[in-house]
């Protein structure tokens, strides 16, 4: 088979799934480097998860899908319950904004916010005045403010915009000032967010297929929020209906061009999230020979901050854009440390000794600590994205919902109301000084 073809597999929903299984599979006859798998120990986690589900929302079908506009919907210190958005979204529509073009706003806000939305670091706060927040609410909130000031606008009228001009032109001061980063209030990778974003800019610029938009002109620079009118070309029916496959094409090669070039590349060609896992050199089929594709050799992808996006791009598009999009089994769950670190600290993964003692050096806590290329983390993301499939499948089957009445992206839904929360809660409970998670991850900004 042809090296583009493999390219194209590796960047694909299905590579995701397919390869992290590989590794599932491995890990069910013991052959993990770093890990203990517990397997027995799943259908506790998938109670506890349920649990969390049932005690916020009652129901599997209240639970809002995972995804940024989250980070918009909070509790003020005052105790007043917020939607961001939607107080956006209705200021626009009274001064005559259409509902295609508050949909692009939409856009152009949750691409640069899910961009910049790698870990913070457990010193960093932003002071709003809707309060004081931390880690992925408080990026949120930070970005919703640089959004609002037209820092990511190039327009004389219109600040509620994100475009190519602006962001080529954004600095890494932009930056320091819009997440209020001081010696005594540090910010994480804050330069390779910055280089992130003037990234995208040139992703748009370079991208007219998708993001040059139906108004593509020297007046109108190319923007995030322009994919709606790639999408509605390829729509069908009416309502407009596009496959997952759609958006992921937007996705995954209109951004191409943003991650950085140093990562695992194949004939040339930089993959972004992807990383060589080398317990899949182990075969497993009895004449030795292993199931992975020629030419992929043993590369694992995850497309993490990718899917993020999807993901959050997805209820935009249906909600404000009135799409039908068809097809969102075809995302995985995220493999980052809120999901997989519940997993560890409910001993479903067990790092082994070996690896905790060479993470804990030069370490001055008790949370040991990889970089993002480890094999550690590697193996670790990977059963995350599984264990993620295992336990929404052991929730459906508790539920008991008949096949009608399964709400529709049911694993950004159990994201939400379980995996991701029992992760955040974990750590606070166990590490409440940090809230870390029980691996720390050295990363560069791009991909946690």
């Amino acid at each position: 088979m042809s090296v583009s073809y493999n390219v194209k597999y590796l960047k694909s929903l299905q590579a995701v799934r397919e390869r992290s299984e590989e590794v599932y599979l491995r890990a069910q006859r013991g052959l993990l480097q770093h890990f203990i798998f517990n397997e027995n120990k799943l259908e506790e986690v998938a109670d506890y998860v349920l649990s969390l589900i049932e005690r916020d929302f009652g129901s599997i079908s209240n639970v809002p899908p995972h995804g940024r506009w989250r980070s918009y919907c909070m509790r003020t210190d005052t105790g007043e319950i917020r939607d961001l958005i939607s107080e956006h979204v209705e200021q626009w529509k009274s001064n005559d904004v259409s509902h295609w073009e508050c949909a692009r706003r939409v856009v152009d806000l949750f691409m640069v916010s899910v961009l910049i939305d790698a870990g913070a670091g457990s010193k960093w706060r932003f002071n709003d005045i809707l309060g004081t927040f931390e880690r992925t609410e408080g990026l949120g909130i930070a970005a919703l403010r640089m959004f609002e000031k037209g820092v990511f606008s190039s327009s004389a009228h219109n600040p509620f915009q994100v475009d190519a001009r602006a962001l080529l032109k954004l600095t890494d001061q932009d930056i320091l000032d819009g997440f209020q980063v001081t010696q005594d209030n540090p910010l994480l990778a804050c330069e390779n967010r910055a280089q992130l974003l003037r990234s995208l800019g040139k992703a748009l610029d370079e991208g007219p297929r998708y993001f040059g938009g139906q108004c593509a002109c020297n007046s109108h620079p190319a923007r995030p929020g322009f994919m709606l009118d790639y999408l509605s070309g390829c729509a069908s029916d009416s309502p407009m209906t596009v496959s997952i496959d759609d958006v992921w094409d937007v996705i995954i090669d209109g951004l191409a061009p943003v991650w950085p070039a140093s990562r695992t590349q194949l004939d040339g060609v930089s993959l972004g999230d992807v990383w060589p896992c080398p317990i899949l050199a182990m075969p497993l089929d009895s004449d030795g020979s292993t199931k992975q594709q020629p030419g992929t050799e043993c590369l694992v992808p995850f497309h993490k901050l990718s899917q993020w996006l999807t993901w959050s791009l997805l209820e935009v598009i249906v909600k404000l854009g009135r799409f039908t999009v068809t097809e969102t089994e075809k995302l995985t769950g995220l493999p980052e440390y809120r999901n997989g670190g519940l997993f560890i600290d409910m001993g479903l993964l067990e790092l082994k000794d070996v690896d905790r003692k060479r993470g804990l050096k030069d370490v001055s806590s008790s949370v040991p600590k990889f970089e993002v290329s480890d094999s550690v983390i590697i193996e670790w993301r990977a059963m995350t994205v599984v264990l993620l499939d295992r336990i929404a499948d052991a929730i459906r089957g508790k539920c008991a919902l008949p096949n009608a009445q399964i709400p529709d992206m049911f694993l950004a839904r159990v994201l939400e109301g379980g995996t991701w929360k029992g992760g955040r809660e974990n750590a606070a409970r166990l590490r409440g000084d940090t809230k870390d998670p029980p691996i720390n991850i050295i990363s560069d900004g791009t991909i946690f």
